[in-house]
């Protein structure tokens, strides 16, 4: 199990779940509902998903090294991001958040 109240330190974090490589929710915390947690969990694993094969097709279409393996994803916007890294996840606001202080305590969990 990953370690959900170390996510929710993060400055700006407002969720953070842990998920199935086949986006069954495994575990969260934070202000969003069941259905929303739920939902958010095979968003993240199909995003994952396509991660891996982006990763794949980028070092096929350019020759380089460096793309895989695939670790993890943001998605961004105005007012708040979801930062994935493996299985686990938080949500954040931007406005609160150091990005790479919140994926450096994601790599840790």
């Amino acid at each position: 199990m990953a370690d959900l109240k170390k996510l929710m330190s993060i400055p700006g974090a407002f969720a953070a779940g842990e998920f199935s490589p086949t986006g069954e929710l495994v575990n969260y915390v934070g202000n969003i509902s069941l259905q929303a947690a739920k939902m958010a969990a095979q968003m993240c694993a199909a995003n994952m998903l396509m991660a891996k094969m982006e990763a794949s097709g980028w070092t096929a279409y350019t020759g380089k090294d460096g793309f895989e393996p695939a670790v993890g994803f943001a998605v961004s916007g105005p007012e708040n991001s979801a930062l994935i890294m493996g299985n686990v996840g938080v949500f954040v606001r931007n406005k609160d958040t150091d990005f790479d202080k919140a994926f450096a305590t994601l790599a840790s969990v």
